[in-house]
């Protein structure tokens, strides 16, 4: 039928948030995905939230725009560790260096993190 369309080699189709086709580059996936995450973290960074409140953001924006695609595409290790980054710069406005370690802001609230 004419309507029909048939994907190209390393063409990319979305079924139900997910995509499938041959040959996929993983991070060609993930970049509208970064893009928003980009965008939004940008547009809240301009209300100078607590570090409380960016705590939140980054559990909504982050957090909500990637577990879908995650549970169902898997994300690449190069992915997570952009992400990493985006939120560290993120939580601390963009210092060179954090005030706090890793491993406490990553540990229990109990370990002050």
């Amino acid at each position: 039928p004419e309507h029909l369309r048939i994907a190209k080699e390393g063409e990319a189709i979305r079924i139900l948030g997910a995509w499938f086709g041959n040959s996929l580059n993983a991070e060609q996936i993930w970049a509208p995905t970064l893009e928003k995450i980009d965008a939004n973290l940008e547009r809240w960074a301009k209300h100078s939230p607590t570090m409380e409140g960016r705590r939140h953001i980054v559990q909504m924006i982050v957090g909500g725009m990637t577990q879908y695609l995650t549970t169902v595409q898997n994300m690449p290790r190069s992915i997570e560790t952009r992400l990493e980054k985006r939120i560290n710069t993120f939580m601390w406005k963009e210092r060179q260096y954090n005030p706090i370690s890793k491993k406490v802001v990553y540990g229990t609230l109990r370990e002050g993190g």
